[in-house]
C-alpha cells in the first residue's frame, strides 16, 4: 500500500491554505505557533548533540578501560559500538522523548528549541504534534521502559563484568523487541487506518524522518 497515495491537495487561495504545515491539511492544531528555528539549524542541533554524547561516552569508555585497551584486551569494537547505540537510544528516550510526554498538550504552541526539533520530525507523522493517545501511550512506555532498559544494556556492556552478561542480553532483547513493536504499531496505524495519511509529500519526511 502506498502511504503516499493522497497527499497532493490543491490550495488554490492562499486563505484556504490550512495555518499548519502538517498532514491531512484538515488537521485541526489550535493555537499553532511557527517554529522559530530554521529546518538547518534544528538538524545541525541533533546532529551535534548525538555526536557530543558519542564523543563523551567514548571517552568515559577509554578513561575507564584504557589499560585494559593499550594492553590489548578491552571490550570487543563490536560490543563496543552497541553499547554507543544504545546509549544514544538511552538519551533520546529518557531525554528527548520525556519533554515530549511532558509538554505534548501544548507542544503546538510552543517554540523553544526542544519543541521545535518535535515539530520538525512530526511533519513525518503529524500524530505527534496532534499528540493522539496512541502516540502518548506508546512515548510513555518508551520514557519509563525501553529507555531504561537502553542504559542498562549499555552499562552491562561497559562494566566488563561477567555476572553481567545475562542481563545485558536480557535488556537488550527486550529493548529490541519494544523498539520493533513500536515501529509496527506506527507502521499498522498509518497504512491500515484512514485513507489520509498523516506524512508530508516530501520523500524526505516518508523515507528519511519516520
Amino acid at each position: 500500500m502506498d502511504r503516499r497515495r493522497h497527499h497532493h491537495v490543491p490550495f488554490n487561495d492562499i486563505d484556504t491554505r490550512p495555518p499548519h504545515p502538517y498532514y491531512p491539511p484538515t488537521l485541526e492544531l489550535p493555537g499553532y505557533a511557527e517554529p522559530a528555528h530554521t529546518t538547518s539549524a534544528l538538524v545541525l542541533t541533533m546532529g551535534a548533540s548525538i555526536t557530543v554524547l558519542i564523543l563523551a561516552a567514548s571517552r568515559l569508555y577509554w578513561a575507564r578501560h584504557s589499560n585494559a585497551v593499550s594492553g590489548g584486551g578491552g571490550i570487543p569494537l563490536p560490543d563496543r559500538l552497541a553499547a554507543l547505540w544504545f546509549v544514544v537510544c538511552g538519551a533520546l528516550h529518557t531525554v528527548f522523548e520525556l519533554y515530549y510526554i511532558a509538554h505534548s498538550a501544548t507542544l503546538a504552541q510552543e517554540r523553544t528549541l526542544v519543541a521545535d526539533l518535535w515539530k520538525e520530525y512530526a511533519l513525518s507523522d503529524s500524530r505527534y504534534v496532534a499528540a493522539t493517545p496512541m502516540v502518548r501511550a506508546l512515548e510513555s512506555v518508551t520514557v519509563l521502559v525501553t529507555g531504561p532498559l537502553c542504559w542498562t544494556v549499555a552499562y552491562a556492556i561497559w562494566s566488563g563484568k561477567a555476572h553481567l552478561h545475562p542481563v545485558r542480553h536480557l535488556a537488550q532483547l527486550s529493548a529490541s523487541l519494544l523498539h520493533l513493536y513500536s515501529v509496527i504499531i506506527y507502521y499498522g496505524t498509518e497504512l491500515l487506518g484512514s485513507a489520509v495519511s498523516n506524512c508530508r509529500p516530501e520523500h524526505i519526511y516518508y523515507y528519511g524522518y519516520f
